[in-house]
């Protein structure tokens, strides 16, 4: 009829796009459904053993003939896997939630694809290591591969849930991609057996406050920290030929210090070099770091190249770092040792090395409590090259104890140990022949205790506090000497002030001068009295050959005999 709205046509349309919108739905939902996530890797072992008798690394891998179990971790889905395309490798489904694969021959590879982002992989390890199990997770989106949440891998860090396979998982899968940035978001995440660290692997946490800091916060627990959880074991590990691992901005932490390490090193054959921890504490262990030769080479393994930046070693009960190794350039910047009361069964020490090589401490502090004094700030057995700068301890037993168990082989006068512009306030004790360099370091009157195997060149040390403001706290050594019994090759002189009294300038014996030696003139009414036998000036205005000096003469050489003044 003229003048009516022709509906069909539009009805048309809106069926037509209804359609469309529900055929759309149905193909978005079934591709999601039905997505195969891709899951990648090598048989691969991380574990750092001690009993080989062959070079043996930490990263090792069994034959691609071994079998692969896969495990279904959501049974609320179904477990459909299949192989990668051209992965030259075959899933077999054994049930509901298993099924088998191996590696492909050539490449050592495994591939499988399937619709979860997370799957139990594990097979049959070494005579070293045992059964291998992890948690494998999807390969990540390109723009973020590299980089890694420890969230990713099943980690829950509650305190209370044992997060060790995750954790584990996460380092494994890291060492088959050769290196990767591993984040502990906040939280506490608990460990129940040693984690090995592959090669290039950085754990990022949030910061480095140790718990129980004093900073008037209600939360006393640090934000990002890994607990080890039992005593007789190792937090992380790090064997053999391993490399370039960073550990940044976290806590370790132990719930027991009953053999407990933060760090834990260990090889015999193949060095493993290049470490740097920045930020982190060491909170509560036996040993904060703990790095040793194991014994079939006669602890001749080498981890060299460790950098220990702004760290905290906080009440570790026998050292904060403790090596046994054939180790070489230790860097210890900024850092802080605070040590538990020495006591039986408790060594108390920040720093102990068996043997070490170019060691520099800088800029670092140690100590403990004056109601619970610590024990040594530096324990050494022998050593190559050690300097130490701008660095402080007190409240500790010892400063510096060098071969404190009489070792007739350590020790030499080759490489020097140097102290520049440091404090240190409590005893330092040489058992060996050593060469000791000082410059501008303030310690107590009786601090060192040596013998004349010690070799000394001390230049503007001082040797108690300022003698105008605060005095000498201590009374003078037996010997009088500031070294003790040591042998003095050179030491700066110092003027009286206050109630510190002065001393000259010491050269060591066969001195031998390149230049004429200009001696103080002095007239012979002038000559200074209560001088040493040997005393030599030059007397203007005596006679020569007189004993004592005598006056209108045209100048002479003065030498003290006999406790008085004799012109040659």
């Amino acid at each position: 009829m003229a003048g009516e709205t022709p509906a069909l046509p539009v009805k048309k349309d809106v069926m037509k796009k209804n359609l469309f919108l529900s055929f759309l739905f149905v193909y978005v939902f079934s591709v999601s459904a039905f997505s195969q996530n891709k899951f990648e890797g090598y048989n691969v072992i991380l574990d750092a053993p001690d009993k080989q008798q062959a070079a043996t690394c930490a990263l090792r891998y069994v034959p691609p003939t071994t079998n692969i179990t896969i495990t279904d971790l959501n049974t609320s889905t179904q477990m459909k896997l299949s192989s990668c395309g051209g992965s030259g490798t075959e899933v077999r489904q054994i049930n509901n939630t298993t099924a088998t694969i191996r590696a492909n021959a050539q490449n050592f590879k495994w591939c499988f694809q399937g619709e979860d982002k997370k799957y139990r992989v594990a097979f049959d390890g070494d005579q070293f290591s045992g059964k291998v199990t992890y948690d494998w997770i999807t390969t990540p989106d390109k723009n973020t591969l590299g980089f890694y949440n420890i969230r990713d891998f099943g980690a829950v860090g509650d305190g209370r849930a044992d997060d060790t396979i995750a954790i584990k998982s996460a380092f494994a899968f890291i060492a088959t991609r050769n290196g990767g940035t591993l984040s502990f978001p906040e939280g506490d995440y608990v460990v129940t057996s040693p984690v090995t660290l592959p090669s290039g692997v950085v754990i990022q946490g949030t910061n480095g406050l140790q718990s129980g800091a004093s900073t008037n916060n209600v939360v006393k627990q640090s934000t990002s920290r890994i607990t080890l959880n039992g005593s007789n074991l190792a937090l992380f590990r790090i064997g053999e030929c391993t490399e370039k691992i960073t550990i940044k901005d976290i806590e370790l932490y132990a719930n027991s210090n009953e053999n407990t390490y933060g760090i834990e090193a260990r090889g015999a054959y193949i060095s493993s070099q290049d470490f740097y921890f920045e930020r982190v504490s060491f909170n509560n262990f036996f040993r904060g770091i703990y790095a040793y030769g194991l014994p079939q080479t006669n602890l001749q393994w080498q981890f060299d190249y460790i950098k220990i930046n702004h760290c905290r070693f906080m009440f570790n009960r026998d050292a904060g770092i403790y090596t046994n190794v054939r180790n070489s350039d230790w860097k210890i910047e900024g850092s802080l040792f605070i040590n538990p009361r020495k006591q039986n069964g408790q060594n108390a020490d920040s720093m102990h090395f068996e043997r070490a090589a170019a060691i520099l401490i800088q800029d670092t502090f140690g100590g403990g409590f004056p109601n619970a004094v610590g024990g040594t700030f530096l324990d050494i057995l022998d050593s190559g090259i050690l300097t130490v700068t701008g660095t402080q301890c007190e409240a500790m037993t010892h400063s510096l104890v060098y071969n404190g168990v009489n070792n007739p082989y350590a020790g030499d006068y080759t490489y020097p140990i140097t102290f520049i512009n440091s404090l240190m306030g409590q005893s330092i004790i040489f058992k060996a022949r050593r060469t000791f360099v000082s410059i501008g370091n303030s310690y107590g009157l009786q601090s060192f205790q040596a013998d004349e195997r010690l070799r000394v060149y001390s230049t503007g040390d001082r040797f108690c506090y300022d003698g105008y403001i605060l005095g000498c706290r201590e009374a003078p050594t037996a010997t009088g000497k500031p070294f003790d019994r040591a042998t003095i090759i050179f030491m700066s002189g110092q003027p009286g002030e206050g109630s510190v009294k002065g001393h000259p300038t010491f050269f060591g014996t066969d001195v031998e001068f390149g230049a004429p030696v200009q001696m103080s003139s002095f007239q012979q009414n002038a000559l200074p009295p209560n001088k040493s036998n040997g005393s030599m000036v030059y007397c203007a205005n005596c006679k020569r050959s007189t004993t004592p000096c005598q006056a209108d003469g045209s100048g002479a050489p003065a030498m003290v005999v006999n406790n008085q003044w004799s012109c040659l």
